[in-house]
């Protein structure tokens, strides 16, 4: 019985965790800015590696991967964000939209 509850919670997490990232695509492919491009894209993205992470970390339990998988949640808890900001300043500071060679109709 404990088993099953793991692996349902672990499941939970895995489902939460991809609808995340699902919706930042999605939310990357609607914006046309490219500000809120990179908004949806770090903030979804960041919370679907969480829940991913999370169920790994829920389905393994073990004492020896713990570690391993908690360093590369912090590294890509910090790294994903920071990207974004660095892209988001080079947009705001540039003054051009990064984001115009995307679709053919955003250029009219």
């Amino acid at each position: 019985m404990p088993e099953l509850f793991w692996l349902i919670a672990s499941g939970c997490a895995l489902a939460a965790g991809l609808v995340c990232v699902l919706i930042g695509v999605l939310g990357v492919y609607r914006f046309r800015y490219v500000l809120n491009r990179m908004h949806a894209a770090s903030m979804l993205d960041t919370l679907g590696m969480f829940c991913i992470l999370l169920s790994l970390i829920l389905a393994v339990r073990s004492a020896a991967y713990l570690p391993k998988l908690i360093l590369v949640l912090l590294m890509l808890w910090v790294g994903s964000p920071i990207a974004s900001h660095l892209v988001s300043r080079m947009e705001y500071r540039t003054g051009k939209d990064a984001g115009q060679h995307f679709r053919k109709e955003d250029r009219s």
